[in-house]
Parts: structure tokens; sequence; C-alpha cells
């Protein structure tokens, strides 16, 4: 089983490394979101509920480190929005989830900058009439592939130590996902 302790053992660059070992991570964010139906109101509420226990904390933790971490934009407030809309309570942030470390933070906005690929595959599922800003919240043109070159840049010029930390990062954020996902389900 391929472990974040293993970056750095294999020969590739930067970038395939990481997808290759949080791909399982992944894989499992993809499964338990699945079982949630978005053109349901009481099942997409618990999806944006799921999503918000997890984004809620991890944007808290990006904006401690937004100075060492290329441009992005915070969907927090568009995901509490509809929230609000649907009459759902916010979920608060959760605290001390990441360890402190630069290339921790920039793991963790590669899982959140990459679901929002998944929003605009999502949001065309949300039943007419419900709020869907934050799903709608795609990047703009150019946005995600120039953050792709950053992250390969930063991986591929990184000693081995801040590899792991960017991939520990991406695991934690999907397993953050996970986690709060299956509390709703």
């Amino acid at each position: 089983m391929d472990t974040v302790e293993r970056i750095g053992s294999q020969d590739g660059s930067g970038l395939a490394e990481l997808r290759r070992v949080s791909r399982k991570a992944h894989e499992a964010v993809d499964e338990v979101f699945s079982r949630f139906d978005l053109a349901d109101k009481e099942s997409y509420g618990a999806f944006l509920t799921a999503h918000a226990g997890a984004l809620l904390t991890a944007e808290t933790y990006l904006a401690k480190h937004a100075s060492v971490l290329p441009s992005w934009h915070s969907r927090s407030e568009l995901l509490k929005e509809d929230l609000r809309q649907m009459g759902v309570e916010v979920p608060a942030a959760r605290q001390d989830i990441f360890p402190e470390h630069d290339g921790m933070a920039l793991g963790v906005l590669y899982v959140l900058e990459g679901s929002r690929l998944g929003g605009r595959v999502l949001s065309a599922r949300v039943a007419e009439g419900l709020p869907r800003a934050y799903l709608s919240a795609f990047h703009q043109k150019g946005e995600w592939p120039e953050f792709l070159a950053y992250l390969e840049h930063f991986l591929n010029e990184s000693d081995v130590a801040q590899r792991k930390a960017v991939t520990a990062g991406a695991v934690l954020t999907f397993d953050l996902f996970r986690n709060s996902a299956g509390s709703q389900a």
C-alpha cells in the first residue's frame, strides 16, 4: 500500500506522485459522497453540511498560510449562504486538524481546488430551486492549469520532507471530507 512515507522513493513528476499516493483517499471521498441525492432537498442539505464540515475547517487553515500559497478564492461564504437559504445550520470549523507546515497547506489547497472540478458536474444534479452558489464556483479560465503548474514546480523543486508534507495535506483533506460525509450519511 502506498503511504505518504514513500514519497520521494519513486521516479517521475511530483504531481504524478501526489496523485498516485492520494488516489485511494480521493476514491473513498467520491464513494461516500455518491450516496447523496442532490435532487432531494434533505439529502442535498446533508451533502452541503458534510462539505461545510470539511471546507470551513480547511479554509480556516489555509487563511493562516495565505502568504505562502498561490492566489485562491474562498468558497466558505458561498457554502454558508447556500445552507442558510435551505434553513440548515452551518457547522463550526474545527481547529487543529492540520499540522502547521507550509507544504501541508499546499496539499490542502490541491484538494479544495480540485473539488471545484467536481462541483461543475454536481451543480447540474441539484434540484431546480435549490441554491447552488457553492457548487457553481468554478475556476476562471486558466486557473486550474496555472495552479497545477505552480504545484508541479513546487513539488519538483522541493526536498522529500516538503513533498511528504504536501501529500500528507492532501490525504488529510480527503480524509476530512470523507469523515464529514460519513457523519451525514
